[in-house]
């Protein structure tokens, strides 16, 4: 079985967390011969909610006694999706702190820009100790202000590329290290309204 979660999250400019939520999916293959009768129990089930199951699942067991009952079917299947119900934001296992400036006077100027990212230990469902883990595919979408005219932007790990058509740029990392990412770069304004901030994306 692979469990597979997805977290969805607002983290502000100082890396603080304000929102977020869990989603994931259990994903079974089958090997086993005959007509196996399995269980799968869950060491909290209050934090799983907003189930949909497989039609092989026992719904009405799981119900009274919230655990996942199932004769599974040959090879590979969908077991459950579901969502974690937690009471407190999840701490992520990857920060991100960024500072923009621009200065604007007379139509004519520029701005600066800088991001940092990294890896911080982090107590999971999985590892409840402190710890860490492997993080891995890690990317930035960046988007800039309609007033940004070009950026010249420089990172020490991985690749950018910035679209001057969309006003974005797409900061590929890969896996984390030892070393923390990070993105500087300056950006010409060609006037227009500097208070536009929107968010960066940052995927793992």
């Amino acid at each position: 079985m692979d469990i597979i979660e997805e977290v969805d999250a607002i983290v502000d400019r100082n890396g603080q967390m304000v929102s977020s939520e869990v989603t994931g999916m259990v994903q079974a293959n089958s090997r086993l011969s005959g007509i196996p009768d399995l269980t799968m129990t869950f060491i909290d089930p209050d934090v799983i909610d907003d189930c949909s199951f497989h039609p092989c699942v026992r719904y009405n067991r799981f119900e009274r006694d919230r655990v996942v009952s199932f004769v599974p079917p040959d090879g590979a299947f969908e077991l459950m999706r579901y969502r974690v119900n937690t009471k407190a934001n999840v701490s992520a296992p990857i920060y991100c702190q960024s500072q923009v400036m621009f200065n604007d006077s007379q139509n004519t100027g520029y701005g600066r820009i800088s991001i940092t990212v990294g890896q911080k230990p982090t107590s999971s469902l999985i590892m409840p100790s402190k710890g860490t883990m492997a993080i891995e595919e890690v990317a930035l979408t960046i988007p800039f202000p309609k007033a940004v005219r070009t950026t010249n932007l420089s990172v020490n790990v991985g690749t950018c590329l910035y679209d001057e058509a969309t006003k974005v740029a797409k900061w590929t990392i890969g896996k984390l290290t030892s070393k923390n990412p990070q993105l500087t770069g300056t950006m010409v304004l060609q006037g227009g309204n500097t208070d536009e901030h929107p968010p960066i994306q940052l995927h793992w």
